[in-house]
Parts: C-alpha cells; sequence; structure tokens
C-alpha cells in the first residue's frame, strides 16, 4: 500500500504573534511556510469583503472606507488601535505574489457572491478553498473548491454509530459536490478518512496545535491539518523526511 503523502499545512489566521486577520497575521502565516493560509470573512455595506471573525451592526450601516476610520473600528476589536481592517482584493494579491493557497472561511450567505467575483478577478480558482458558510456554491459554481463543514457534535445516534456519522457526512459531502470534509478535530477518526477517500473526498482538520494529536492525524493520512502552531507541523514534516532519507 503507498504510503500518505505529508497533510497540506494550514495557518490558522492568527498563527504566529499578530492578531487574527490583520496583515501582519497573514504575512506570519506565509512566511511561516504553510502551505495554506487561513482568514475569516465578512462583507461591509458597501460590498467589499474585509477579513472579520465577529458581526457586527457596523457592517450593515457603513462602507469599507467609513469601517475602516479609528473611531469605527475600535468599536469593532481593541485590536484595531494598532491595526487596520484589511480587504480580501489586498490577501489574493499578496498569496498570488507569494504563491501560497487561501482557506476562506466565509461567515454570512451575502459574503459568498462577492468572493467569488474577486477569487475569479484575480485568477485564482485553483488556490482558493472555501470553508464556512457554502450555501448553493457547488452548484452555482462548479469549479470552485470547497470543503464542506461537517458538524462539531454528534446525534444521540451518531454518537452510538460512528459509522453512521462517517456515511452520513461522507454521502452528502458527494451529493452536493464538495472537495472534501472540514472537521472538527474531535470529530475524525480513521473511519471518516478511509471512507472519506474512498468516496473522492479529502478530509481536512482544524485546530490542531498538540503535537502528538497532529502525528495521530499524520498517520491517519488526512490531507491537510490547519494549526496555529505551524512550527511544530513543519517540525514533524522534516522529521518525516528525515527518516525517508534515512
Amino acid at each position: 500500500m503507498e504510503k500518505p503523502s505529508f497533510p497540506k499545512i494550514a495557518a490558522h489566521t492568527g498563527c504566529g504573534n499578530a492578531p487574527d486577520n490583520t496583515m501582519e497575521s497573514c504575512m506570519e502565516g506565509i512566511q511561516s511556510g504553510a502551505d495554506i493560509v487561513e482568514v475569516d470573512l465578512r462583507v461591509a455595506g458597501d460590498g467589499t469583503v474585509i477579513l472579520l471573525h465577529d458581526d457586527s451592526p457596523y457592517l450593515r450601516e457603513c462602507t469599507y472606507e467609513q469601517l475602516n476610520q479609528y473611531e469605527i473600528r475600535t468599536r469593532l476589536s481593541s485590536v484595531y488601535e494598532n491595526y487596520e481592517i484589511v480587504k480580501l482584493a489586498d490577501i489574493l494579491q499578496i498569496a498570488k505574489q507569494y504563491d501560497v493557497q487561501l482557506n476562506l472561511d466565509i461567515k454570512t450567505v451575502d459574503t459568498i457572491e462577492p468572493v467569488i467575483q474577486l477569487v475569479r478577478e484575480y485568477n485564482m480558482v485553483d488556490r482558493v478553498y472555501i470553508t464556512g458558510c457554502s450555501e448553493n456554491i457547488t452548484n452555482r459554481y462548479h469549479d470552485i473548491q470547497v470543503v464542506f463543514n461537517t458538524p462539531k457534535k454528534f446525534t444521540p445516534e451518531e454518537s452510538d454509530n460512528y459509522s453512521l456519522h462517517a456515511a452520513k457526512e461522507c454521502e452528502e459531502a458527494v451529493l452536493r459536490s464538495y472537495y472534501g470534509l472540514n472537521m472538527d478535530y474531535a470529530t475524525c477518526r480513521q473511519e471518516i478518512v478511509e471512507l472519506a477517500h474512498a468516496s473522492g473526498l479529502a478530509v481536512w482538520v482544524y485546530t490542531v496545535n498538540d503535537s502528538e494529536a497532529m502525528q495521530s492525524f499524520i498517520q491517519m493520512g488526512v490531507d491537510a491539518i490547519t494549526t496555529r502552531d505551524v512550527t511544530k507541523l513543519t517540525e514533524l514534516q522534516k522529521q518525516g523526511e528525515s527518516r525517508m532519507i534515512d
């Protein structure tokens, strides 16, 4: 049996010293050596896609330029006392420059359309993965790679029968033409990895920061691991490469 390749390393936003969803955080993710950099996305009142995790009424009331004014952005978060709000367009340009892939974690349905438009505008279709809110994307845009966010918790029936959970998630992902499964690490087991692969689906796990857990998922053969500690994962990758040489 062919040995699975090392999973793609996905840098969770805020994987370094800079706060989540800042330009500095994205650059730390890129410079860490990760294959994929993850960001959270919402849309401002004028349709500008921005990096932001939490909702705010200001998003409906303000344009991007208004949001990015100091007196407004600091109401969103104290983080923005020292950082500006980042536009997705700028991140796409940088990702293209540094030849890195992106995991675009979409937070709301109204963010989907402007995100897809930007991805096409920057010719990044083959280097972008969508997670989070993915309603009807695969039906409308057959060339967009969408990784299906599976539930973080099992139903009582699934808790007693993991095979039921695995079959249900894989069947839904295949039916809806998803690229793969994006799973909370606590819900991912060898059985679903094998079933997903047999179904032509990739398996991603998040957010894994412990070396022992990373090693476990590497052995399972998952396709990508999202982490806030990229250094630990790259070190495991180097160790694996070293053993292969020896």
